[in-house]
C-alpha cells in the first residue's frame, strides 16, 4: 500500500514538471515577435522640413509597425546636409531604422565617407538627422589621405567637420595643410 501512495505521488509530481514546462513553452511561443513586413532590396527617403536628409538601402528589411522599427541587412545610406547637398555615406551589415522619427542606428563594420575624403570605420553608429549628429561609445578610426586618429566614443557633425573623440584618443598626422603652418 505504501509504495502505491509512492508512485501516485511520483507520478502527480512528474505531471506537475512537464505540465509547467508546456506552459512555458507556451508563453516564449506568444511573446516571440514576427515582423509585419519583410521587404528585399528597398529604399527609403527620409526629409527634414521638405528637404532631403537621406536615403537608405537595404538589402533585406523586417518591418515591425506596432513599435516603428525595422531591421535591415547591408545597408547603405546617402546622407544630406539642411540644404539637401550630399555630404557622405555610411554603410553597415545590419542596423535598427525608426521611419517616423527618421533615426538610424547601423552594426558591424561600419563605414562613414564624406564628400571630403574623410573616413569612419566603427562597429556601431546612430544617426539623428534632426540634431545632423552622428555618435558611438565604440573604438573609431579615423582618416583622411595619410593622417589617423583613432579612439573611444564619438560625437560628431554628420560631415565629420566638427568630432570630438572621448577618450584614449591616437593620432598620426603626416599631412599639415599649408593654411596651417603659415604658407
Amino acid at each position: 500500500m505504501d509504495k502505491k501512495i509512492i508512485l501516485l505521488i511520483f507520478l502527480l509530481g512528474l505531471s506537475q514538471v512537464f505540465s509547467c514546462k508546456e506552459e512555458n513553452q507556451k508563453k516564449a511561443q506568444k511573446t516571440r515577435t514576427y515582423p509585419d513586413q519583410v521587404v528585399e532590396n528597398t529604399s527609403m527617403v527620409f526629409t527634414q522640413n521638405g528637404v532631403k536628409s537621406a536615403e537608405i538601402k537595404v538589402e533585406y528589411l523586417e518591418k515591425y509597425e506596432k513599435e516603428d522599427l525595422s531591421r535591415g541587412k547591408v545597408i547603405f545610406a546617402d546622407i544630406y546636409d539642411r540644404e539637401g547637398k550630399h555630404i557622405s555615406t555610411i554603410q553597415a551589415d545590419s542596423g535598427w531604422i525608426k521611419e517616423k522619427r527618421q533615426e538610424l542606428m547601423v552594426l558591424g563594420d561600419v563605414v562613414v565617407k564624406t564628400d571630403q575624403g574623410m573616413i569612419l570605420e566603427t562597429q556601431s553608429l546612430s544617426w539623428n538627422p534632426r540634431s545632423n549628429k552622428v555618435t558611438t561609445e565604440d573604438f573609431v578610426k579615423i582618416t583622411k589621405g595619410k593622417d589617423v586618429i583613432t579612439g573611444y566614443g564619438l560625437e560628431a557633425d554628420q560631415g565629420l567637420k566638427e568630432l570630438k573623440i572621448k577618450k584614449e584618443v591616437k593620432g598620426k598626422i603626416k599631412e599639415v595643410p599649408k593654411e596651417e603652418i603659415g604658407g
